[in-house]
Order: C-alpha cells, then sequence, then structure tokens
C-alpha cells in the first residue's frame, strides 16, 4: 500500500476547561474519507523530555481508557471525521512542575494493515500552573532565568540546545548559562562546553574553546583528593577477584546473601568452571538471576545466553520470569537490559515462544539503551531510521545517534558514516574524511569496511573514488581478510570457485575457507557448508554434521537455515530425511523465516490456500499479508499471485493495469507461470476483463520460453500445438523433450491431429 504522508494540522485549546488537555486534530481529507475511516484510529502517546520516557498515567478512576497494557499514557479514538478534538483530563497525566518538558506523538493508523498513515510530533512546556503548553524558546528562557538547582539547569539546557543546534541565537545564550554553572563548580558544564565547542553539529564550534575547555577539565581532575582507603566499603575490600577456594567460596555466598551483585555473579562464573562442577547449578542459577536484577551486565549477559541455547525447551511460565528479570535491570538503566527488551517487544517472540508484540515499547526501550550508553542500540536507532523508519524518527535525531556510536568507535557505524560522507547523503559530501571512516572501521575487522577495501581494487573504483585496478592486491587482500576471520571474505573465496574459479583454487582450498567461517559461528557459512555436505560432492556426505550445522545456523538466525528445518520436519530437506514427521516444529521454523525471507512469506501463503491445511491460525487476511510482504521483496511467485489477484478482484480492489505490471515484473524475473500467464494474455488481448494489446507472435515467444523452464501446463501446449501443426519449425526431439515433461507432471497431451487443427496449420503454412 502506497503510504499516505499528508499532515495533521494539531491545535492547542486553551481557556474553555482548564481541567482537561485540549486538541483540535484536522487530517487530510484523503486520509479520513467516509469509505476509509471505519479502518482507522487516531493514537497519541505522551513522552517526559529529555530521554523520550513515556509517560504513566495516574492511578484513578477515569484513567484506564487512556493507558496501555504497561500503564503509559497511551490513548486511542476512531476516527469519526476530517476534524476532530482530543480531550484528556489532566488527572489522567502526573502532576507536571513548573518547567517540565513533555513531547507528544498524534498518529493515524490503519487497524487492518498497522501501517502509521500520518503522524504528527508536538512539544508542551509545563506552566507555572501545572497545565501544558507549546513548547517555544521564550518559555524556556524565562524558566532557565529561574532559581533552579545546576543539575536541573543542565539538563534542561543540554535537551535545549540539542533541539537548536543550528541557531546560534539559542546556543550562545545556552553557553553563557553554562559558563555560569562552570565557573561555580559544576564538571558537568564544563564537559558540555567541551562538547558544543568540539562538535561541528553545532554551529558555535571552536576547536580552540574546545582545547580550552578540555584543559580546565583535566586540571580538575588531577586537582581532586583521591578518596582515603578507610573510606571504602568494607564489602568491596573482602570480595575476591574469583573463587579459588573454599574460603573465598564462603566469602562471596556471605556477601551474596547481603545483596552483593558481584558477589552472586563470582559464584555463578564458579560454577560453571572445572572447580566449580559439584556447586548446586540451580543455586547457581538462582544468584545468576539476582545479580541480572541488580543491573550487572556480565550477568544480564549470562542470563541471555544460558536461555538463549535452550529457548526450545524453554515454559511460557519461565519466558514470563525472564521478561520480569530484564524489567528490573532496565529500571537501574542496564543498557544490555534494555536492548534485549527492545529486541523482544519489536519481534513479539521471546526464547521462542510468542508474546504481544509492542513497537511502541519496543522504540522506549531502544532509546532507553541508548540513552544509557549502548553504541549497539545507538547504531540500531539510525539503522531503523535508514530502512523504513519504523519508528518514525527525524533524521536529525537518527542521524545524531549514528555520529553517537560512530564517535564512541563502533565500526558498523563508521563504516556506515564512512559511505554517507563518501555519498554525501544528509551530510556534506567529504571523500577523505569518509575514507578514513571505512579505514578505522576496516582496521577493526569491520567485514563490510574490508569488503569494501577488496571491492575498491578489484574494481578499480569505490563508488566515484578512483583506485588502480590490481586484482592481484584485491584477492591477496580477500585472503588476508579470510585469515583474519572475516567470514563474508571466506564466503566469497568459496562463491568465486563455484562461478569460474577466478582465483585459481582446489576445491579442498575453497571449501577450507567455508569451513573456517562455520567454525566462527557464521550462520550463513553454516548453512553453506551444510548443504556441500547433504550433496557430498567437495566433501564426503556427512548427515549427521549437516544436521547440526542447519540447526546451528536456524538458532542463530539465519533464515535460510530456518526455511531449510521447516521442510526437515515437514518432509525432508535434500537428502535428509525426516521419518517423523514434526507438524509443530516445521512450523514454528516456517514462522522465524518468515520474519524476514520471501520465500517462507509466500509458503506461509500457500498454506493457508490449502483447505485441509489446519495447523495455521491464521485469518485471510493475515495470509493475505504474508504474500504482499514477499511480493514487496520481488519475490517472483508472490509477484504473479498478487498480479493475478488484481486481475481477478479477489481479496484486493481490482486493477487489471496493475495486475499485468506485477505479472510482467515476475515474468522479467524468469518466474515460469508468470511467463506462461504472460504468454496466454498477449494472445487472447485481454487480463481481468480489459482489452490489452493482442500480439499473437508476441506471445508464442513466452509461451516457448516457459516450456524451455519446464513448466507443465506450457509443455502441454506445445505438444498439442505441434501435434495440430501450428508449431511446423520445432524439431521433434525437442518437442518429445517437452511433452514428457508435461506427461511426468501428471498431464495428459492430446498428440492426434484432427481436420480443423490440418485447416489451422495450412493457413500459418501460407502465411
Amino acid at each position: 500500500m502506497e503510504n499516505l504522508v499528508s499532515p495533521i494540522l494539531v491545535d492547542l485549546v486553551s481557556g474553555e476547561d482548564d481541567s482537561k488537555l485540549i486538541l483540535d486534530l484536522q487530517f487530510a481529507e484523503e486520509l479520513a474519507n467516509r469509505k476509509l475511516r471505519r479502518h482507522r484510529v487516531i493514537s497519541v502517546q505522551f513522552y517526559q523530555e529529555p530521554g523520550k520516557r513515556p509517560l504513566r498515567v495516574q492511578d484513578h478512576a477515569e484513567s484506564t481508557e487512556f493507558q496501555n497494557e504497561v500503564g503509559e499514557l497511551d490513548y486511542a479514538i476512531p476516527l469519526r471525521k476530517d476534524k476532530m478534538t482530543l480531550a484528556i483530563p489532566y488527572t489522567v497525566f502526573p502532576q507536571f512542575k513548573y518547567g517540565d518538558l513533555v513531547s507528544a506523538r498524534v498518529s493515524l493508523e490503519d487497524t487492518v494493515t498497522g501501517e502509521v498513515l500520518s503522524h504528527e510530533l508536538l512539544n508542551f512546556f509545563a506552566t507555572q500552573t501545572g497545565k501544558l503548553d507549546f513548547f517555544s524558546n521564550q518559555y524556556m528562557l524565562t524558566y532557565l532565568k529561574s532559581d533552579l538547582p545546576a543539575e536541573v539547569r543542565l539538563e534542561k539546557m543540554t535537551y535545549w540546545m540539542d533541539k537548536n543546534e543550528d541557531n546560534a541565537k539559542v546556543l550562545s545564550m545556552s553557553i553563557e548559562f553554562l559558563k555560569e554553572l562552570a565557573e561555580a563548580g559544576s564538571q558537568d558544564a564544563v564537559k558540555k562546553l567541551c562538547d558544543i565547542y568540539g562538535n561541528e553539529r553545532y554551529s558555535v564550534s571552536d576547536k580552540n574553546e574546545a582545547e580550552k575547555w578540555a584543559s580546565r577539565l583535566e586540571q580538575k581532575v588531577a586537582q581532586r583528593p583521591a578518596v582515603p582507603m578507610e573510606q571504602k566499603e568494607s564489602s568491596e575490600e573482602d570480595l575476591p577477584k574469583q573463587i579459588t577456594n573454599e574460603a573465598a567460596l564462603k566469602k562471596c555466598e556471605q556477601l551474596a546473601k547481603d545483596g552483593s551483585a558481584e558477589a552472586r555473579w563470582l559464584i555463578y562464573a564458579y560454577s560453571c568452571s572445572p572447580e566449580g562442577t559439584s556447586y548446586s547449578r540451580t543455586q547457581a542459577f538462582s544468584y545468576l538471576r539476582l545479580a541480572a536484577e541488580d543491573g550487572l551486565e556480565r550477568a544480564v549477559r549470562a542470563l541471555a545466553n544460558a536461555c538463549e541455547k535452550s529457548f526450545v525447551f524453554i515454559s511460557k511460565e519461565q519466558v514470563a520470569e525472564y521478561i520480569a528479570i530484564l524489567k528490573k535491570a532496565s529500571e537501574k538503566k542496564q543498557p544490555l537490559a534494555d536492548y534485549l527488551l527492545f529486541q523482544i517487544y519489536n519481534s513479539g517472540t521471546c526464547l521462542g515462544q510468542p508474546i504481544p508484540g509492542n513497537k511502541k515499547i519496543a522504540y522506549s526501550m531502544l532509546l532507553a539503551a541508548a540513552e544509557n550508553g549502548s553504541m549497539e542500540a545507538s547504531y540500531d536507532l539510525w539503522n531503523y531510521y535508514e530502512h523504513g523508519n519504523e519508528f518514525l524518527m527525524e533524521r536529525e535525531d537518527a542521524l545524531k545517534w549514528l555520529i553517537v556510536a560512530a564517535d564512541k568507535g563502533l565500526a558498523a557505524a563508521e563504516s556506515r558514516l564512512g559511505d554517507l560522507y563518501i555519498d554525501g547523503k544528509y551530510v556534506e559530501k567529504n571523500n577523505q574524511k569518509g575514507l578514513s571512516y571505512l579505514n578505522k572501521a576496516a582496521e577493526k575487522n569491520n567485514w563490510d569496511a574490508q569488503m569494501k577495501q577488496y571491492e575498491a581494487y578489484y574494481e578499480g573504483r569505490y563508488k566515484d573514488i578512483l583506485f588502480e585496478k590490481n586484482k592481484e592486491k584485491a584477492f591477496h587482500l580477500l585472503r588476508s581478510f579470510a585469515n583474519s576471520g572475516n567470514p563474508k571474505a571466506c564466503i566469497l573465496i568459496m562463491d568465486k570457485y563455484e562461478h569460474g574459479n577466478e582465483m585459481v583454487m582446489e576445491h579442498k582450498q575453497a571449501v577450507y575457507y567455508l569451513k573456517v567461517a562455520a567454525k566462527n559461528g557464521y550462520a550463513q557459512a553454516m548453512y553453506q557448508l551444510a548443504n556441500v555436505l547433504l550433496d557430498g560432492v567437495y566433501l564426503p556426505q556427512d548427515l549427521g554434521e549437516a544436521k547440526r550445522l542447519l540447526n546451528s545456523a536456524a538458532v542463530n538466525g539465519y533464515p535460510d537455515a530456518q526455511f531449510a528445518l521447516y521442510h526437515y520436519y515437514r518432509s525432508g530437506y535434500k537428502t535428509l530425511k525426516n521419518k517423523r514427521v514434526n507438524q509443530e516444529r516445521a512450523l514454528q521454523w516456517l514462522y522465524k523465516a518468515a520474519g524476514t525471507l520471501p520465500s517462507a512469506q509466500y509458503e506461509i501463503w500457500l498454506l493457508c490456500q490449502e483447505k485441509e491445511q489446519t495447523d495455521l491460525d491464521l485469518t485471510d487476511q493475515a495470509a493475505l499479508d504474508y504474500l504482499f510482504r514477499s511480493a514487496s521483496q520481488k519475490f517472483g511467485p508472490a509477484l504473479y499471485r498478487v498480479g493475478m489477484a488484481f486481475g481477478s478482484g479477489v481479496e484486493v480492489e481490482k486493477n487489471p493495469e496493475r495486475g499485468l505490471s506485477l505479472i510482467e515484473e515476475a515474468a522479467s524475473m524468469h518466474h515460469p507461470e508468470a511467463i506462461y500467464e504472460l504468454s496466454q494474455i498477449r494472445m487472447s488481448g485481454t487480463f481481468g476483463g480489459v482489452e490489452v494489446t493482442k500480439d499473437e507472435s508476441e506471445g508464442l515467444h513466452p509461451l516457448i520460453l516457459s516450456a524451455e523452464l519446464g513448466y507443465p501446463t506450457a509443455c502441454k501446449q506445445i505438444g498439442e500445438w505441434f501435434a495440430k501443426g501450428l508449431l511446423p519449425d520445432e524439431s521433434e526431439a525437442w518437442i518429445k523433450q517437452t511433452v514428457d515433461i508435461a506427461v511426468n507432471a501428471g498431464l495428459t497431451v492430446k498428440m492426434e491431429s484432427s481436420p480443423q487443427s490440418d485447416m489451422e496449420a495450412a493457413i500459418v503454412a501460407e502465411k
């Protein structure tokens, strides 16, 4: 469906009823016409700023209609007309203090597809009366001049500056406030001055000023008095670095009972060591859970890894407990816990079990992870913006998080930012800066950046930057990257062997690199090596190892491996036969693969068309959504089916022109059924009851091509036409081969001629 981007006009109504926040909304006519309204809702979410933390509703009798399942202020009403009024009682909101900053997102959503059709972002300021008004710079300036604690003033100024990084006037006023705080001894203010003057994002950046404030910061740190040893907590002094004997274990157990997260972690780590094998695993895992709840990152990571390894066998109750632990860690601003919760709510699955997905909660957790220091979350915010902007971020905010991740040294962010500078996309073009970022990423063994270096010498250019074309050097780099553990380089070496052997290698050498990548846990390599072992060409056939590799690749999220396991549990995969069909396990892997893989999405739609298929609990609309998702990724069979649906008007609004375009697109991708259908359309001159260009000679070519590709119906028609004498120039040997395909597919081919066919053949001969 085409995404509508018409704006929502919002006005704040004041003076009518001070007990409510009243918003007048106006929607574009194309979004709110009578036919579409019944499938559309207005959704409003409120956030505390800075930090975009969802506001929680007050415990009040009328609050239930304004909150979501986790108690956040999340209000939705059906769209009734193009002009509507929202009235939200202030008793629902938390009590606002003067200067509180609140943002809101007003969205218009399609309840059928879940698509956000349009949205508007609002910023509010809490006045001295505790009511909300639209944010203004004058409000903020007056507030900052009032008597405020230093930390509050600094927090609000930081937000104000980030919103006005190109506004020199606002930045100048903010800098004066910061200097006052710095002179009063605020180290945080000094750090912020260093950041502003040293960051080119701000229009007032000044290298000399940045160095001056950085020098002052270093002086303050050097002058800070050391903390006397006797002031340290005795528990930290008593905690061993690791458990090596009974005394250390006893000490850690005592500290663990007293609430030490570090001691609890040490006990769990000890239980995983050879010396601690006799320690109670149940008790150790209990300590791990408690340490994770306390926000200890190592414990959160270990808990996640332990659960992921056995996710197929985890119950719904254990999933609920796992999520509860992550939430407790998140409350302590533990970024990894925030990030794991984002993944759970975004995917709608946790440890193999379905849970209610929630994109709004997912976004808030991802943002919290980034704000709490996660480089990966910072980069993901950019990544989601760049690939569909699912969370409706502003470009400036997304770019800010990419820069944060790159400045912290995340290689993936450096690689992407380097490309942006080379492309001149969203930032001013700067090839030198772009190559510098790419080189930094490559030095950190970033696989993509290394492959770009290989490409530069193999092709003699990288984008619009010319390099000396040198395949020998390119292959040398490729081998060195593969030897340093880059699995993409390993896979490319194998691909080059299979497609021309450009690097002139023996098959054992090529397979060696594939083995290296698989051994290092790269899912695609494990999947490809599994297929090599199943085929038994480059290596002796090993079904057991192939099955293990497929499992590992699937558990690591590789969709092709997940789809292969679906086939295995349903009927077998290649030479890997399954004597006991496990439909439940098959569908579990199919749903996982269908998260991204178009062939799996198409398979779900196909299964839903089988009337005897009772294991899929999907509505017709949900099945159709899978078909459209597959088609959106240019999967030929799905494109063809969607095209036919538009032609017939079944389940979608009839649109023969659009349908024919999709069938042609599927045919261009060599989908034999689409090619055959195109031949019939050309020869009949109609599609979906609409006349189209008729050209029998144009129709004959795709018919023959479809038969060449082995489509049985096309093969049947070719055989019958030949029998009628309509294809006099074709050889009997090819016709026999073609007819055999149709017969082997169970079709009946009429090869005898008739008086009518003889007459048609004579007409063809005369022409």
